[in-house]
């Protein structure tokens, strides 16, 4: 039974997983360095069993010795074989002192208590993990109070597991161990279960409205006691095969030939990089100085977040450029507006400097320190007549005739402190920006000397928060509750029926990400398999996850359904426009879907679907619209084959 153990639990997997996390990728290889790999590996690099050392280095010398020729996906059965035989090993290891703890318990009817057990170990040794948790040994307590509803399993077949719980100690084999012993004597501990008193056929009653028949109380029995060794979704297909007809051990055998076949060492994927620690409160620098990390933090609270800025102030809290953007908010003016504060008005010489000193390039800046050289000294301030980038001979010969400042060149001309160079009032109030109105800087009083027009250039500043408030939907409102919704364009990759659900299908999708998403979706009753494989879907990214016959789904396919949960159901996926890439987003009018849904909590998110979903449905042209605007991709609607006037679920 040991075979059914590797292959049809994590085991399997989770030694191939390590093996090729360990051997970075570098598959095929010969078996030396795959030894050489486990013997270097450090604590928590390998996963499942391999997380104990002592089968790790077992593990070692089996393949030092064995006839493998390479570790490759053709050889991946035979490396799980070579780990059975260093499980099968540390459990034949256990068993032998199981067996004589067994000789020492006390001779008597019903099962042995934990005290008992417990004082039967070496001196100072403390009863391990396994012992003080096993479900077997605590039913003891109830078999004393009530042997008729709770009778003892036999006394060989108890004795063995509770010895052996007691001498497996902890770690990740001691389940392993006690689901082979579980797997090893099915039988018994299938006829103890279905003793039981609460498995018992009765007779319908007030209180008993569908009660078991025999077959059903074998199949639950029989399932019970299989998930004490292996995954319930395997269970659940192993039992019900078995009442279909079939001993279970010809059961577990097909199963672990189909799963064998299979079998391939998993791709190897780099761990991302380690982020950035953060900096000690109270760190000195290099100069001797204690930063102030209080008054850093009451200056971030003063001047809170906005827009863009205050989304990447927060993803780099750990870092050097959290201040300088603080910096920025508090004055919002880069270097180039700083070198260029006072900028010599257009077409006049700087002042102090003859036409000569115009055609020269200054060699420092106002400080005389040297100008960088080449490309990083581009930039680099040169006076605080010019701006960086000029030169004095450039900066007085770039102004067009008028004198008005509207040439690319004096597009960094600072305004004053309400905007930063190269925005305009209402373009920095539209990032985010400080909504002040200026008054007194230079952009304000440039175009009322050269046109006389002033109350012209003030009208788009007194317009920006209208157009800010128009596109930024209001917190609360069902556009705002549209926007946190992740829904994207997806493809769906493989298309497979869920094992024992006769409406379910299994597929993965790619939603543009490193990988495919794993979704059940009800959808046999409407489409054949080969009509989804390939096929391009809308789907709800940020749902939930959640289990379905033992698999997660983690997105969810949007289709337009027709009396929905009756049985002339119609249901019709929603369709993007041809051509359209996986990963891309729906716009609904101006808002982009999902353009809120980045760190939204998935805890509480039905909440915000639950206020999106009533106002989606199909248009008499099968348009999937939001409270009557048409979603699109692309700039081209997303459409259903045929339904109009349904909700979209």
């Amino acid at each position: 039974m040991l075979e059914p153990l590797l292959w049809l639990s994590p085991v399997a997997q989770d030694v191939l997983s390590s093996c090729s996390t360990l051997l970075r990728g570098s598959v095929p290889c010969p078996p030396a360095k795959l030894a050489a790999a486990l013997r270097d590996a450090s604590a928590g690099t390998c996963s499942g069993l391999l997380g104990d050392q002592e089968l790790c280095v077992g593990f070692a010398a089996e393949l030092e010795g064995c006839k493998l020729k390479e570790i490759s996906d053709k050889t991946a059965a035979d490396l799980v074989a070579i780990f059975g035989k260093v499980l099968q090993s540390r459990s034949d290891k256990i068993r032998a002192s199981a067996a004589e703890l067994a000789k020492k318990l006390p001779k008597k009817t019903g099962l042995p208590s934990y005290s008992e057990v417990a004082a039967l170990l070496p001196k100072g040794e403390k009863p391990g993990e396994a012992l003080r948790r096993d479900w077997l040994l605590w039913h003891s307590v109830g078999c004393a109070h009530n042997p008729k509803e709770l009778p003892a399993p036999t006394a060989a077949t108890a004795t063995e597991r509770i010895t052996i719980a007691a001498c497996a100690g902890s770690g990740p084999s001691v389940e392993r161990v006690l689901g082979l012993h579980v797997l090893e004597h099915i039988d018994k501990y299938q006829t103890w279960e279905a003793s039981l008193e609460g498995n018992q056929t009765k007779s319908p009653s007030k209180g008993i409205k569908h009660p078991f028949d025999e077959k059903t109380t074998k199949e639950v029995a029989l399932r019970r006691v299989l998930g004490n060794a292996l995954p319930a979704a395997i269970a659940d297909v192993v039992a019900s095969k078995v009442m279909g007809g079939g001993s279970v051990q010809a059961v577990l055998a097909e199963l672990v030939k189909s799963t064998k076949t299979a079998a391939v060492m998993p791709m190897y994927c780099a761990p991302p990089a380690p982020k950035e620690p953060k900096e000690a409160k109270g760190k000195t620098d290099k100069g001797g100085k204690q930063a102030d990390a209080g008054s850093a933090k009451s200056a971030a609270a003063s001047s809170p977040a906005a827009g863009q800025i205050g989304d990447l102030h927060k993803k780099t809290a750990t870092q050097e450029l959290q201040w300088h953007l603080l910096a920025y908010r508090l004055k919002p003016q880069t270097t180039l507006g700083a070198a260029a504060a006072s900028p010599t008005p257009a077409g006049e010489a700087p002042k102090g400097k003859d036409s000569a000193s115009q055609k020269s390039v200054p060699k420092g800046d106002a400080g005389g320190s040297a100008k960088p050289k080449g490309f990083a000294g581009t930039w680099a301030p040169v006076s605080d007549e010019v701006p960086p980038g000029h030169t004095a001979f450039s900066w007085s010969n770039t102004a067009p005739a008028d004198g008005a400042h509207a040439s690319f060149a004096r597009t960094w001309i600072p305004s004053g402190n309400d905007c930063p160079p190269g925005h305009t009032p209402y373009s920095w109030e539209k990032t985010g920006g400080s909504t002040r109105t200026p008054s007194s800087s230079a952009s304000a009083k440039a175009p009322k000397a050269s046109t006389g027009k002033a109350p012209a250039a003030k009208e788009p500043a007194a317009k920006a928060p209208a157009a800010s408030a128009a596109d930024a939907p209001a917190e609360g409102s069902a556009e705002a509750a549209l926007c946190k919704l992740d829904i994207r364009c997806g493809r769906i990759l493989e298309c497979d029926r869920v094992p024992d659900a006769d409406s379910l299908y299994l597929l993965k999708i790619n939603v543009g990400e490193d990988k495919p998403r794993q979704v059940v979706s009800s959808l046999v009753k409407h489409y054949k398999a080969e009509e989804l494989k390939n096929r391009q879907v809308v789907v709800y990214c940020n749902i939930k996850p959640g289990k379905m016959r033992g698999f997660e789904s983690q997105a969810m396919v949007l289709a337009a359904t027709q009396d929905k949960g009756a049985e002339n159901e119609k249901c019709e996926l929603l369709a993007p426009p041809e051509g359209t890439a996986e990963g891309t987003r729906p716009m609904c009018g101006k808002l982009e879907v999902g353009s809120l849904s980045e760190g939204v909590s998935v805890k509480n998110i039905s909440k915000v679907w639950g206020q999106v979903q009533p106002l989606l449905q199909t248009s008499g042209a099968k348009e999937a619209m939001f409270e009557g605007t048409t979603l699109t991709m692309k700039g081209n609607a997303v459409t259903v084959p045929s339904l109009t006037g349904v909700g979209i679920y």
